[in-house]
């Protein structure tokens, strides 16, 4: 019955996959074209959100998938956000209002547990973590592999085994580039993990270094562009990820990545693990910065050296 229900699952986000990616290609809908901050090779289809969202109904109605978030209207607000998103590329000030709207939703639901009692205070603290969490994801899309093989890790430590089957797929694509997840598919991954958050712990100091990673590259993308004198909301290339591709490659990135998800994860547990994390942080974020200056000299080196040829 196990094997049954694993070869179910397969052969139906498979032939979603297919279908999607046609429909996708046919009516030139949901595609990712390249462009200066986005390498890939052809257009690619943005239909990795479509598919998850339809593949935890799918579940959950078999019951497959035994958890509450396909009741939950958060879910669909989440999903329908970035697919608007996909379509429509609206500004980050219109998409951060729509999250808004989001917050407001999940924080009169009953997901107010990250301090403990409920309270005006508590509202806050979990409506900003909400916020944080959504776009966390969605920043560490960045490159093939990276938002699904941490959401894997993350699926698996909250005991989402099922989602991690779905991501597992939606994996092999990615790294064809047969498909991307899209601002839809970023958002959902992070509902749905925030949403089996409690699982690991009501602390959300303790969740802030469990979701380190994704914590880890807001908070610097922000500090980053202050103290290289941009705004803070305008996309850039010099993420972690785009920094850790150029100096190490892909996969040995990627490896990194995973290794230092994983480990941020079990660092939450443990006694002085914010202190840690926060500490890693710093040494990650000095790197960063001075790797960043060293491809801006040798980029200014670079177009003096043509200019004079």
């Amino acid at each position: 019955m196990v094997l049954t229900g694993f070869l179910l699952i397969v052969l139906v986000e498979v032939i979603l996959v297919y279908i999607f990616s046609f429909f996708s290609n046919k009516t030139n809908l949901l595609l990712e074209y390249p462009s200066e901050r986005k390498k890939h090779n052809k257009p690619v289809p943005l239909i990795g959100g479509v598919i998850l969202f339809l593949m935890v109904l799918f579940l959950s109605k078999l019951g497959i998938y035994e958890n509450n978030i396909i009741s939950d209207v958060v879910f669909y607000i989440v999903f329908a956000i970035g697919i608007i998103d996909d379509l429509l590329e609206i500004p980050y000030y219109l998409k951060l209002l729509l999250q808004f709207i989001a917050g407001i939703f999940y924080i009169n639901s009953h997901h107010l547990y990250f301090l403990g009692f409920d309270n005006l205070t508590t509202k806050i603290v979990t409506f900003l973590f909400f916020i944080v969490i959504v776009n966390a994801f969605n920043l560490i899309d960045g490159v093939n592999g990276l938002l699904i093989g941490i959401a894997i890790i993350y699926s698996l430590m909250t005991l989402n085994f099922e989602i991690a089957l779905l991501l597992l797929i939606l994996l092999f694509f990615n790294f064809q580039e047969s498909l991307f997840m899209g601002d839809s598919g970023a958002f959902l991954v992070a509902y749905i993990l925030l949403n089996s958050a409690g699982k690991i712990s009501v602390d959300i100091l303790k969740l802030v270094v469990f979701f380190g990673y994704p914590i880890y590259e807001i908070s610097s993308s922000f500090l980053r562009r202050i103290l290289l004198g941009s705004n803070p909301f305008k996309p850039d290339t010099y993420h972690l990820h785009h920094i850790g591709v150029k100096k190490f490659g892909h996969v040995f990135f990627l490896i990194n990545a995973y290794l230092l998800s994983l480990g941020f994860a079990i660092l939450s547990t443990k006694k002085f693990g914010l202190i840690i994390y926060f500490i890693v942080s710093a040494i990650i974020f000095v790197f960063q910065i001075n790797t960043i200056k060293h491809f801006e000299h040798s980029k200014g080196v670079s177009e003096g050296n043509d200019s004079d040829f």
